[in-house]
């Protein structure tokens, strides 16, 4: 008799779960290829001026199409017209800085971007940050050909104007377009300064723009991009609050050694979500996320005069069919918003929006 009674019980009690999954299912087991529809954090957004990238307008080949930036192709001339662009969509660049800024404003609203990590010149940063300062979070570029850390006076420039608010992270710290590997010692004062003061980094590795070593950027390497080489900077600065823009693409078991050895290491994926065929792209990320590293993802755009890639960008996850709507949202948002250490507040308030 009591053996019955607690078969029965143990059955209605499964019976209980199974229904409980049914109606009320967790964020990590949402049934896959479900769009997610809350709050997004961009970690990896330009301000630049639409003349540092060419003569305008500039077409852009995106996802599908070829891999193609214009002006960085011995092969392909700078000035091409609509008729004459090498993919059959291009996403055109804005006609003037004015027009950038707003353009990616009301993009960034439209798709309930709430936070943007803005890197770039320090004038540009501000201007942007002041046109929208509850989104646009300032960051300041070095080493990457556009904006140097000289130009602020060296590392102590750079501790005043952290000191003075006037950006929040290192980002992005692009020392391979100099022709610098992650662990150059030169960089060890900007790492032993970010530790110091608890400074967020982006750190560019893996992929530079095609032909970059030909055109714009003549000391890039890709040799210099590869994952392992920041293990030591990790070992020498284990407080150091750091993600790997580009997700070191195209080096993805060293990238994923990294993360495995070092739990401190995010990264991002800003730039292949758009600048890469989707389906290459999503081998890349679902490799990711299977190997464990799914709440270690940042989502960004990688957006410079180009705002249209911003939607390329959203798209290329909501349509990651591998993907559960719960792992879509630590990637847009819930991963960021660790990094980044936003309080309850903050969180809740993005959710009300």
């Amino acid at each position: 008799m009591n053996e019955k009674i607690i078969s029965i019980t143990l059955f209605q009690l499964l019976l209980i779960v199974f229904a409980a999954k049914l109606l009320f299912p967790t964020a990590g087991h949402t049934q896959a290829g479900e769009r997610y529809d809350g709050p997004i954090i961009d970690m990896h957004l330009h301000a630049h001026t639409v003349a540092s990238y060419g003569p305008e307008p500039i077409p852009m080949c995106t996802a599908e199409e070829p891999v193609i930036y214009l002006g960085l192709d011995p092969q392909i001339p700078m000035t091409l017209d609509r008729v004459t662009a090498p993919c059959a969509n291009p996403v055109w660049s804005s006609a003037t800085d004015e027009e950038l800024l707003r353009e990616t404003l009301t993009t960034l609203e439209r798709h309930n971007i709430v936070l943007a990590v803005t890197g770039g010149p320090l004038d540009e940063v501000t201007r942007w940050h002041e046109a929208a300062p509850e989104r646009i979070i300032p960051a300041i570029s070095f080493l990457t050909g556009r904006a140097s850390g000289a130009q602020a006076g060296g590392v102590e420039g750079l501790r005043n104007l952290f000191l003075d608010g006037r950006f929040e992270l290192f980002a992005e710290v692009g020392a391979q377009y100099e022709g610098l590997a992650p662990n150059d010692p030169s960089l060890d004062p900007f790492y032993a300064l970010a530790e110091e003061l608890d400074i967020p980094v982006g750190m560019h590795l893996g992929e530079g723009p095609p032909g970059a070593a030909y055109n714009l950027y003549p000391n890039y390497r890709a040799a210099l991009g590869r994952p392992l080489l920041l293990e030591d900077v990790l070992i020498r600065y284990p407080k150091l609050r750091i993600y790997v823009m580009h997700a070191g693409w195209p080096l993805i078991e060293e990238m994923m050694a990294i993360l495995y050895s070092h739990p401190q290491v995010y990264v991002d994926i800003a730039g292949e979500n758009w600048g890469h065929p989707r389906k290459e792209f999503h081998r890349y990320l679902q490799r990711l996320v299977e190997s464990g590293f799914g709440q270690r993802i940042l989502f960004g755009t990688d957006q410079m005069v180009w705002p249209g890639t911003i939607e390329v960008a959203i798209e290329s996850i909501q349509s990651a069919d591998f993907l559960t709507t719960g792992q879509k949202q630590d990637i847009f948002y819930n991963n960021a918003a660790r990094f980044l250490r936003l309080s309850d507040d903050e969180i809740a308030k993005h959710h009300e929006m």
